[in-house]
């Protein structure tokens, strides 16, 4: 008799974990896959000034990848025996990874 309680006991706790757990599960939304997108563009310093035009030119270029929904990440300048020739921009942009996939095939 002891130990058809104590089975039915044990029996009732598991039923109540799962049941518990799955209450939770259904209440749970998906979690959104999100991956992220980069972009590096060159900037060339000797097709513009390099004492105003080059930062007025980057900063153009910062609105425009801003409108596009682009983040800026980083900036490299690449410099060549002492002269600076130009500079990376670096972009991310957050998509959803299917899109990323598709657009790679």
């Amino acid at each position: 008799m002891r130990d058809k309680i104590l089975i039915g006991v044990l029996f009732g706790i598991l039923v109540g974990m799962v049941l518990a757990q799955s209450g939770n599960l259904a209440a749970q939304a998906a979690p959104a896959a999100t991956c992220q997108e980069a972009k590096t563009i060159w900037r060339d310093s000797s097709r513009f000034s390099r004492r105003g035009n080059g930062a007025d030119n980057m900063s153009k270029k910062h609105a425009e990848y801003t409108r596009g929904g682009w983040k800026f990440a980083d900036m490299e300048l690449y410099t060549e025996n002492g002269d600076l020739e130009g500079f990376f921009l670096t972009y991310t942009r957050d998509v959803s990874c299917t899109q990323l996939i598709a657009e790679d095939d």
